[in-house]
This record gives C-alpha cells, structure tokens and sequence, in this order.
C-alpha cells in the first residue's frame, strides 16, 4: 500500500509539472498572438526565454500592453515553474527515479512470481525463516507494514521481493501473490492477528500450506481451526530441542547437522514420485535413490502424514507419498537430475 502511494504521489507530481509547464507556454504564446500579433513560433520562443529567465532581448518591439503582460508572466509562470523544476530537481538528486524504478521493478516481480513462500512478518522470527529460505534458494516474499524491519531484513538479504503493508488485508496479499504461492508462514507479532491472517489466507487459497506461529500454547488449536496446516510455538520448539539435546545428545547433533549451515549442502530431502520418475505401484527398492552409498533412505511419508519406518524395497510407492533421503544435493541431483530439486 506504501509502495502504491509512492508510486502515485511521483506520478501525480509529473502531471502536475507536465499540466503547470503546459499551461505557461500555452497562455504565454497566445497572449503574445493576441495582444502583438506575431507569429506562433515567435511568440513561443518570447515565451519560453522570459519563464526561463534567460535574459535575451525581445523577439520584436512590444507595446505597453505587451510589456504589461510580460511581466506578469514574469511574475506568475516563473514562480510556478521554479517551483515545479526545484521539485523535479530534488526527486532526481534525492534517488526518487533510482527508488521509482525498484518499485517499478519489483512490482513486475510481484506479478510474476509463482511457488514462492509468504512470510508475514519480519521480526526476529520471520526475518530467520525468510533468510534461511532465501539461502536455500526459494523464492519469498516477506510482507511487513513496518519499512524499517523490511530495511533490515533486505540488508541482509538483498533483492529479495517484498510488499509493504498490512498482512491480514486482503489486497496485500493478492499483491504478494498468494493465488499462486505454495506456502504461507504466519509470523506476526500477536496471535491473535497470526489466527486471522490463518483465515484469511485459507479464504483466498484452499490448498496453500500455512504455518502459524502462537507465542501461547493455548493458541495452537485456534490456528488449527483456523487452517493452519502446521502450528508451532517457539518456546516449544525449543524446549523440545534442547530436551533431547539433553537425553539424545547424539541423535540430536546428527539432526542438527543435516540441517545446520555446517553440513554445507547435506539435507534432509523429501521426493516425489515425479521427481523420481516412477509410476503409481513401483517397488521402492527399484527408485535411484536405493541402494546408493550416497544416499540414505529414511522412510516414505504417506499422504496423511503418518511415516513409513523402516522403509523397505519391497513397498509400492502410492501416489501422494513421498520418500525421505538424506545426502548431499549434489548426490541427490546426479542420482535424479539436475532440476528435480527446484520448488514445486
């Protein structure tokens, strides 16, 4: 919504300029025309060297009425004009074109990007979840009403795609794409607005994967109800984390590893049958991710959330499940393609 009126106030000042110029050298050349009689060229130029000031002499001879009407041209259209120049002169000295055309750009980004990921939110939270995505290489866009988180957040990750403005209103979000993002974090400062903004965003997509942030507990059903898909609290995220930090120290550093920046590109990946180009009823041992020593085969995810473990090479893949490998990206990506791990 900042960007919009932005956008609208440089524009409106241009047509003011552009209406304010016009209508000087419109009004100037035909009172040179009516009151001198000279030709429309000529009383042009007259025109344009006395709003500028310039100084040169007189085109022709003027009559008192002549001379009379140039000085209030003097008088009325250089003021307006000084005024109209020195506020194009500090929109360019000031960055405003460089600032127009970000928008500009970033408003085309905005219509075209697809499979991204909606942050709301860019505090401490928002702005981590939003810089590690944009590490891992998927498409975000991180709306927030505040311009001096979004400044923070875009000094660290820069060129990332953002809007200003109010997560819960509609149009924000349409602004942010949300008809064609795949998933949607709700990361707000209250829960109440991170349970509305559930609704609302459910409302305008049916099928988007929302993740609800609740400082309280209590709030998890709420946002459950709501639509969330996945509802977590902080505090108890990390106080399960460090509870089995304390009783599976091991087990822990293992997963901690996988998914920490230390392990470089060694993750924890989820495949499609797509991606491993194999039909509804294939045996999983048959798929190129078994067998290698490379990759480790963890389990299948099923379409309701339950997991398959053990996995075995026996099982037929069913449509809607998904296989848990954990390697490096580049092993994954020789074993299935070079683009099997782009954003769905």
């Amino acid at each position: 919504m900042a960007q919009d009126a932005e956008n609208a106030r440089i524009l409106a000042h241009a047509r003011r300029a552009g209406i304010v110029l016009g209508a000087l050298l419109t009004a100037g050349t035909l009172g040179y025309v009516s009151l001198e009689g000279w030709p429309w060229l000529d009383a042009l130029y007259m025109t344009v060297i006395t709003l500028t000031t310039i100084g040169f002499g007189e085109t022709h001879p003027l009559s008192d009425a002549g001379r009379v009407f140039t000085m209030a041209l003097i008088f009325v259209g250089a003021g307006n004009l000084a005024y109209t120049l020195g506020g194009t002169t500090h929109f360019f000295a000031s960055g405003g074109l460089d600032a127009w055309r970000r928008r500009r750009r970033m408003t085309r980004t905005l219509a075209s990007i697809s499979g991204h990921t909606i942050v709301c939110g860019c505090g401490r939270l928002g702005g981590a979840v939003a810089g590690a995505l944009v590490k891992q290489g998927a498409q975000v866009v991180v709306i927030d009403r505040s311009p001096h988180a979004l400044a923070r957040f875009l000094g660290d990750s820069p060129g990332a795609a953002f809007v200003e403005g109010d997560a819960s209103e509609d149009e924000v979000l349409k602004r942010a794409g949300i008809e064609r993002a795949r998933a949607l974090v709700a990361a707000l400062n209250d829960d109440a607005s991170n349970v509305f903004l559930t609704l609302t965003a459910r409302v305008l997509k049916a099928d988007l994967a929302i993740y609800g942030k609740a400082d309280d507990p209590a709030t998890l059903l709420k946002l459950e109800r709501a639509g969330a898909n996945v509802q977590f609290s902080p505090a108890l995220v990390a106080g399960q984390r460090v509870a089995h930090q304390i009783m599976r120290p091991q087990l822990t550093e293992v997963v901690a590893f996988s998914a920490g920046a230390e392990a470089d590109d060694l993750g924890i990946e989820e495949v499609t049958l797509a991606q491993l180009r194999r039909p509804v009823g294939a045996p999983l041992g048959g798929t190129p991710v078994w067998g290698r020593p490379d990759l480790m085969v963890l389990g299948v995810r099923r379409p309701d959330g339950t997991l398959l473990f053990p996995p075995r090479s026996e099982h037929a893949l069913a449509a809607g499940e998904r296989v848990l490998v954990m390697g490096r990206l580049a092993d994954l990506g020789a074993a299935l393609g070079a683009d099997v791990l782009a954003p769905e």
